[in-house]
């Protein structure tokens, strides 16, 4: 089904995204990512108003454009929830398998712009530094969270970091294939009723004997 979606990118600091470029974890390789620092700031820091051909996914489908395909391969709901400021969050993981069959390396990382949420409908703040330690406490040490850059012919399985509202009725992932090609022009969105997400499995590391600072201190940036 195609729709007409629009969504305004909000402006992140240069700080943040410096920060992104130099933080370990998450199955990041030693040498590093391909695209500049001053290339994800022009990509990521610019408030923009992106008018997008949208088109309903389900789990499980292969979806393409110009020679990336993405499957979306599990939905997990886990059971933890935690307060930033007032707000009650809870956290959805995703596990994607995304196959760069083009010519260029591409990003798929928290500030391209890649992954999207909406919380019952409604754009909610999804991208969060935090969210490497949740996916490392999860997952374990060699999770992948498409840190570095999918390389021409590589096929990588990784997984996405959401956070809703507690209590929340619907999720939708919005997934741009051509977003590490800087082309916000199509995406895909995958939405599920509470009821059916996957329970996540046991986190490799319980949350609970986290600190605060490793999971929680991070700013949130809200997409509005």
């Amino acid at each position: 089904m195609r729709k007409i979606f629009k969504i305004q990118t909000k402006l992140l600091s240069l700080f943040l995204c410096a920060a992104l470029l130099v933080l370990p974890g998450c199955g990041d390789k030693s040498s590093g990512t391909v695209r500049s620092a001053e290339e994800v700031t022009e990509a990521t820091t610019s408030t923009i108003a992106v008018i997008a051909e949208r088109y309903d996914a389900n789990i499980g489908e292969e979806v393409s454009l110009d020679d990336v395909t993405a499957t979306l391969d599990h939905a997990y709901l886990s059971s933890y929830t935690f307060t930033d400021g007032d707000q009650d969050l809870e956290i959805i993981f995703y596990q994607i398998t995304i196959t760069n069959g083009s010519d260029e390396s591409i990003s798929a990382n928290i500030l391209s712009g890649t992954f999207y949420g909406l919380a019952d409908g409604e754009s909610y703040a999804t991208v969060a530094v935090r969210s490497m330690h949740f996916i490392t406490y999860q997952f374990g040490e060699d999770a992948e969270c498409f840190n570095d850059n999918i390389e021409p012919g590589e096929t990588r399985i990784g997984y996405v970091y959401i956070e809703m509202p507690a209590g929340f009725s619907e999720a939708t992932l919005i997934y741009y294939p051509d977003a590490g090609l800087l082309d916000y022009t199509v995406a895909y969105s995958f939405t599920f009723n509470r009821e059916e997400l996957e329970d996540a499995p046991d986190p490799i590391t319980p949350f609970e004997t986290s600190t605060s600072d490793d999971l929680t201190s991070d700013t949130t940036e809200e997409e509005e």
